[in-house]
């Protein structure tokens, strides 16, 4: 579901590395238990571990994502529950689902006009769409320091993550047939809790296509330089911390 190419993610690297991401998705998990809905879509599933949490209380839950290697994790992890690899743009059902969940999964998709149509076909009269994912001024230091590490290097580095203000996404779901319910930005402090080396473990997951661009000697002194950019502010001693801006959705077909 990546906009554009993206190397294949390392589920077992991201389970160890990107738990917060599930952690805070717990919380967005109690956001979609109050809409009761029985079928579930879990847009973007990842290793499948809030899609175990949604079969808790959902009559059906399938989990898609567009990374083999995530389904293949989550498939094992989960043998009992439904998994598929798919493009979220290009959904295979109609009028099937009372609700569509996706965490931390929508930043990576550009093609939002195709994403939302997509999901607004794959819904039922009355569905709903959960969801939560970056917002504009997420991770703008890292971003910055990523961008200068690689053009000071002669490479063309350029936003490959979708990060919109609150009041443009609200115009982008009426305009695709939804009735937003609840729209809301808030800010969280996302500490990576792998000692010094969380945060060139977080960059190696995320800009993987970046960090490609360099042999290993030019990785570490990129990686060297967005440490050193980021540690008066964002380093604690023990664990590096990204300030995040997320914007949260409840909107209905």
């Amino acid at each position: 579901m990546m906009s554009e190419k993206m190397k294949e993610w390392n589920a077992e690297n991201y389970a160890e590395t990107c738990g917060r991401v599930t952690e805070q998705g717990v919380k967005l998990v109690d956001v979609l238990k109050e809409q009761r809905s029985e079928r579930v879509l879990d847009l973007g599933c990842g290793t499948g571990v809030l899609t175990s949490d949604i079969s808790g209380f959902a009559r059906e839950v399938i989990g898609i994502d567009s990374s083999p290697a995530m389904i293949a994790y989550a498939k094992a992890a989960y043998p009992d529950l439904s998994f598929h690899v798919m493009d979220a743009c290009s959904l295979m059902w109609t009028d099937y689902f009372d609700a569509v969940f996706s965490n931390a999964v929508f930043h990576f998709i550009k093609e939002q006009d195709a994403l939302l149509d997509s999901i607004y076909r794959a819904l039922r009269k009355n569905g709903c769409l959960v969801c939560e994912f970056g917002a504009a001024g997420n991770i703008t230091a890292l971003l910055d320091a990523v961008a200068l590490a690689c053009e000071k290097r002669g490479k063309a580095y350029t936003l490959r993550f979708y990060y919109p203000a609150k009041e443009d996404y609200f115009s982008l779901l009426e305009y695709h047939g939804f009735t937003v319910e609840s729209i809301i930005t808030f800010d969280i402090d996302t500490q990576l809790k792998e000692g010094y080396a969380g945060l060139r473990n977080w960059i190696n997951q995320i800009f993987n296509v970046e960090m490609e661009w360099f042999d290993e000697a030019g990785r570490e002194e990129v990686l060297a330089e967005i440490e050193a950019a980021l540690r008066p502010e964002q380093w604690d001693g023990a664990n590096w911390h990204l300030p995040n801006r997320r914007i949260q959705v409840v909107a209905r077909k």
